[in-house]
C-alpha cells in the first residue's frame, strides 16, 4: 500500500492487510503439504466432510454496512474510524469465478488522527475525506470461495483510473474494505473444530515477509428460526513472522492475534454478518516497535 518500507505509516499499514486477511484460509498448503478442503459445491447440501460454505453462482446484489477501527500505539501513535454502507453488484466472470463491483454510497463516519491523519502535498489543497470516501469504488474477481484473482482483478477496467486523474490517497483506499468475506476452504462438521498450520507470506509494501500461521475453525451452530439456515462460524488465529530490513534497518517481526465470528447463509448462500477483533504488535528495528488494534463489523442484506 505503500511505495517503501521506511515511510513511517508502513507498519501500521501492513498490519491492517494483516486484519482483512485474518477471515481468510486463503490458498495454501497445510504441513502435511496437502490443502484441506471440501468440494465447491451447493452449501446447503451437507458433504461427507462436513458443511462447505460456498458463494452461489449467478447475479446477486448485496447492501453492506460496514465499520473499521483502528488503534497504532507507540512511538507512531494514531487512529481510524469509517463507518460507511455500500452495493456490492456480484455476476458471473467465467467458470467458477464470480466479480464482485463495489462502491460507497453512504458515509456516516470518516476521521483519521495523529500518523493516519492525510497530509495535503505542497501546494494543494486539503480533501475532504468524506468526498474522497465516497469515489471509493472498484471490483474484483473472485472464486465461489472468495479468494480474490488478483492478476484478473488488477486488469479490470473498473480498477483502472482515468489518465490524469488523482485518487483520494489513503481514504479511497480505506473504503476498499468492503467485500464479500472469504469462506473456510474445508467443510466444516457442528460443533467439531478444525485447526490448520500454514506458511504464508505477506507483502508488506514490496517486502515479502514469510508468516507462520495456525487457524482453528469452528461450526458454532446452525440457526433455522428466521426460516433460513444460517452458520455461525468461528475462526482463532494466531500468526508470527520475522524479516531483515533492507540497508540495515533491523529486524521487522510481527505478532498476531484474531478472532473472527461469520454468519452465512446457507440456503441463499449468502454473508450475513462478519466481526473481526485483531491485536498485532510489531517492532520495526531503528523504526521502533508498536500495536495495532483492529475491530472490523460488516452485516449483509440482499436487496
Amino acid at each position: 500500500m505503500l511505495k517503501r518500507l521506511a515511510s513511517r505509516l508502513l507498519p501500521a499499514f501492513a498490519l491492517i492487510s494483516l486484519a482483512v486477511a485474518a477471515p481468510s484460509c486463503k490458498k495454501a498448503e497445510t504441513a502435511d503439504g496437502d490443502a484441506p478442503g471440501g468440494a465447491q459445491g451447493d452449501s446447503s447440501t451437507p458433504a461427507a466432510d462436513g458443511i462447505s460454505l460456498r458463494y452461489k453462482p449467478g447475479a446477486t446484489k448485496l447492501k453492506e454496512s460496514g465499520k473499521l477501527s483502528l488503534t497504532l500505539s507507540g512511538p507512531q501513535s494514531g487512529s481510524m474510524a469509517i463507518d460507511v454502507t455500500g452495493t456490492l453488484d456480484v455476476t458471473d466472470s467465467g467458470a467458477d469465478a464470480l466479480k464482485v463491483a463495489f462502491k460507497i454510497d453512504e458515509v456516516r463516519e470518516v476521521s483519521f488522527g495523529g500518523a493516519f491523519e492525510p497530509k495535503p502535498k505542497e501546494g494543494e489543497e486539503p480533501k475532504d475525506p468524506k468526498e474522497s470516501l465516497l469515489k471509493a469504488s472498484g471490483a474484483r474477481i473472485i472464486d465461489m470461495r472468495g479468494e480474490a484473482d488478483e492478476a484478473a482483478t488488477k486488469a479490470l477496467p473498473e480498477n483502472k483510473k482515468p489518465e490524469g486523474e488523482q485518487g483520494g490517497g489513503m481514504t479511497e483506499s480505506v473504503g476498499e474494505f468492503l467485500g464479500l468475506p472469504e469462506l473456510p476452504e474445508m467443510g466444516l462438521k457442528l460443533g467439531e473444530s478444525i485447526t490448520v498450520e500454514k506458511e504464508d507470506e505477506q507483502d508488506l509494501g514490496g517486502l515479502k515477509i514469510p508468516i507462520d500461521e495456525e487457524s482453528k475453525y469452528t461450526l458454532v451452530k446452525i440457526d433455522d428460526s428466521s426460516g433460513k439456515r444460517l452458520a455461525e462460524v468461528t475462526i482463532e488465529t494466531e500468526g508470527s513472522g520475522a524479516i531483515e530490513l533492507p540497508q540495515g534497518g533491523g529486524l521487522l517481526s510481527i505478532d498476531q492475534v484474531a478472532e473472527v465470528r461469520m454468519v452465512f447463509n446457507l440456503d441463499d448462500q449468502i454473508p450475513v454478518s462478519l466481526h473481526v477483533e485483531q491485536t498485532s504488535a510489531f517492532s520495526a528495528g531503528s523504526q521502533g516497535g508498536g500495536e495495532t488494534q483492529v475491530t472490523i463489523d460488516a452485516t449483509y442484506e440482499a436487496v
